[in-house]
This record gives C-alpha cells, structure tokens and sequence, in this order.
C-alpha cells in the first residue's frame, strides 16, 4: 500500500550514473488527500516528444504522453478521456507505461492545467482491481469512521560485512503523539506502534531511544480526517571518538578534514570500512558519530588531500603520516572515547621543486601541447593533481612539494577524437631531481594504470 512521495531528479546532461531516487514509502490514506488527480485508467495511446528538438547525434531529454479511457475517477477533475505527461529517462524518474495496460494513476497539476506523474508517486498498474490494496481502500473510504492515524516501526540497525545494515526491531519504546489531543502508545515485539482514532490536525510524534542509542528527531505530520500518517524510526549505537585538533604550533585546528575507519578494514573493501567523517569546528573540536562498538584509527586528509589549502599533509592520530603507527582508539556499545588531544605534524611545505619533463611520440619526436599530471603518491585515492601543458618543443615544468612521491603521466590527442598515453613515471621531489622523459605508448587516454608496474623513482 506504500508508495514513495519524493523524487530527486537527475540533471539533463548529467553523469548517467545518476538515478530517480525516492523518499518513501506514504500510503494510500496519507498521499491521497495531497492527489490533484487519482483514477484508474486503460492506456489507449503513447506519444513520444522531446523537450527541445532533437539535434544532429544528439539525443536529448524528453517525455512521454500518455491517453487514457478513464476506469473510475476517484479525485480531481480528470475527464474521461485524461492525458498525463511522465519523463521518458528513469534517472528523470519517468513512469514506464505500456498501451492496453490499467493503472492506477496518482497525478500531479501544473498551473497551466497538464497532468503528471512519476515513479515517485504511488502509480502503478493494476492487474486485479479486486486485489488492489490501495483500490480497496479508496473505495471503502465514503464508510470509514471519523478518526485518523499515525503509525510505523522503530528499529535498531547494526553494520554488517556486506557493507548495509541488519535491522532489529525495538520493542516496549514510548510513542507521544501531541497535537489536538493527545495519544500514546508503545512499540510491540516487532517494533511497530500505532494510534487510532486521531482528530484532524497537526501532530508532533516523538519518542526516547534506548540509552546509549542515537537520538529519535520529532516528526510532525498533518492529518486529514480518515487519513494517516507513517512515521518510524531507525538507530544506531550512538559510541563517539570526540576531541580538539591543533596545528604543531599550538593553535586550534579549524576546518580540518578527518576520518575515521576500523582498525582492520582492508583497502580493497570500502564498502565494509564503517568510516565516519567530519570537519573541525572553529576551535578545533571534532566529535565522530555514532560509531558502532570496535577499533578505529582516525586521521587528517586521510584519502583525499585538502582542496582549500588548510593543511596538505596526511596525518593519523597521535602525529604520524603512517596508518601501522597511528593509535588504535576503542569504542563501547554506545560508549563516548573523548578529550583527546591531536597535535598535527608541521604541514607540508609548499611546492617548489621544479622537474622537467619531456613527452616524446610514438616516433620520439617531441609533442607540444601535451598534458602532464603529476599525482602525489601521498593519497590512496585520485586527488586534484598537479598539471601543465608543454611547450612546442615538447617540455614543461612541474613545481612539486619536497618530500612527496609523484606519479607522472602525460597523454595528448590523437589523429581524430582520441588520446594516446605515456606510462607513468616516479619521481622524489628534492633538490636536483633528475629530468623525466615520458613516450607515448598506448592510444587510449589513461596509462596511470600501468602505475605498479612500471614506476621507479629517478
């Protein structure tokens, strides 16, 4: 009977990866008094139009209108004959409709009178009317009592290896529901709670988690006569790793990025590192939470380096650049670690030693216009790296920070729309840094892969 209610639309042109998201589930007796138009309808026919035209090779966003016999209105004003409109991209969150199919439609009006829907909306289709949960209770709701009602679950949830989570209810939880009256009640074995025969109106919904728990925020939910509301609840072990972070020279450490990861956590499974991050407040406070029971070590710019300029450096608790030395901190079943201390290590110095590079052809002629990065061997994921272009002899000049490792790779288009190559190369930044030569050697536009076997420090 559950429906979502909100969708998160991916920008036109955005990266694919993207996709219709939706806050949910609402019920028939929630969503159907907030409906513009509610029926079930026969699809008679399906019209495809873009948005703009479409141009040469390029194929744009667009939607999909859809005519329908109406079954039986329920809400709104729709005719017998109703179009609605519904995004024809499922990252747009378009509803999928095939023609001689019934739904069930919840629909949506713009103010120029055009009705919509999405996948986000509670439409679906309709195989047996007689079946239909959210048809039965439309059709039951003229004999309904008077009285409305606010129910849900509330559950603990637990991290598991897999990376998500295993839920358990929580029973014997105090539920106040506050508004024109006041109700409450208290969650069964299964964590769910529910209370009846609410006059109309506004309510708060709150409740108490278990000590050691993650707080419960209020809800409030309007409620129409014969209507409802679900609300529910999902925590956590509310264990925290709290204290102050200074710079070497003693001041507080403000807008530092930090994370936390258990102890044991293996690179190659991010997913299953229960990492937690956080960014220092004006004096230097930080405060990681909540944190299940178990071991964790924590750093500055643990991943990533910092792009505003802060602090450069990696840095795990007590004050070293090495995870095997960093401190290991334990945290309880909802147990607070905190007043901790952390002096970072004096920043890295900025960039200042030059390199020279030349990227070299296919035939070892030098290549102008060529692009160099240099990627700091500092950070175990992609950072913004240092970049120049060469010159028409082929060369340029890196300006690196001392003290860093980097991996230099250089790539340049090819004939037509592609890009070739050059395996990268290691190099120390320190004084005297011998010249880098880098060849083309692949006709695809990244040979940082090639990175474990085939850099060396020069």
């Amino acid at each position: 009977m559950g429906r979502a209610a909100l969708a998160i639309f991916a920008l036109a042109g955005a990266c694919p990866a993207l996709a219709c998201s939706c806050m949910g589930p609402i019920p028939v007796c929630s969503t159907f008094w907030r409906t513009s138009a509610l029926f079930l309808g026969h699809v008679v026919q399906i019209e495809h139009v873009y948005d703009k035209p479409p141009e040469a090779n390029v194929i744009g966003p667009g939607q999909y209108i859809v005519h329908f016999d109406v079954t039986e209105l329920y809400r709104g004003a729709a005719g017998r004959q109703t179009v609605i409109h519904t995004a024809d991209q499922g990252s747009m969150c378009g509803f999928e409709f095939k023609q001689g199919h019934d739904y069930l439609v919840y629909a949506s009006a713009a103010p120029n009178g055009d009705l919509s829907t999405s996948h986000c909306t509670g439409t679906h289709e309709v195989v047996n009317r007689a079946d239909d949960t959210d048809i039965q209770w439309i059709e039951a709701l003229p004999k309904a009592p008077p009285g409305s009602s606010v129910y849900g679950r509330i559950q603990s949830l637990r991290p598991n290896p897999s990376g998500s989570y295993d839920a358990a209810a929580l029973a014997d939880i105090t539920v106040a529901v506050t508004g024109p009256e006041t109700k409450t009640v208290t969650s069964g074995a299964d964590g769910k709670f529910r209370a009846d025969g609410l006059a109309p109106g506004k309510y708060v919904v709150s409740a108490a988690a278990p000590a050691r728990y993650e707080p419960f925020p209020n809800w409030t939910v309007t409620l129409q006569d014969r209507g409802c509301a679900e609300v529910g609840w999902n925590t956590r072990l509310d264990g925290h790793i709290r204290g102050h972070i200074y710079f070497s020279d003693g001041t507080p450490a403000a807008g530092i990025n930090l994370t936390a990861k258990a102890a044991d956590a293996r690179p190659d499974q991010p997913w299953a590192s229960q990492a937690s991050y956080v960014t220092t407040t004006a004096d230097g406070g930080f405060d990681f939470s909540p944190l299940v029971a178990g071991s964790y070590v924590f750093a500055a710019n643990m991943d990533f380096s910092m792009l505003n300029g802060t602090y450069y450096r990696k840095a795990y608790f007590p004050g070293t650049a090495h995870r095997p030395e960093a401190a290991v901190v334990t945290v309880g079943a909802g147990e607070i670690s905190g007043d901790l201390r952390f002096f970072l290590p004096p920043d890295s110095p900025p960039p200042s030693i030059p390199v020279e590079v030349t990227v070299a052809g296919f035939d070892g002629a030098p290549v102008p216009d060529a692009r160099i990065a240099a990627y700091d061997d500092m950070w175990e994921n992609s950072v913004t790296p240092v970049t120049v272009n060469t010159d028409k002899q082929g060369k340029a000049t890196v300006v690196l920070r001392p003290g860093s490792h980097y991996d230099v790779v250089a790539w340049a288009n090819s004939p037509g729309s592609g890009q070739s190559c050059a395996e990268p190369l290691g190099v120390d930044a320190r004084e005297g840094a011998a010249p880098l030569r880098l060849v083309l050697s692949h006709r695809f536009g990244n040979c940082l892969q090639f990175k474990k076997r085939s850099t060396q420090s020069h």
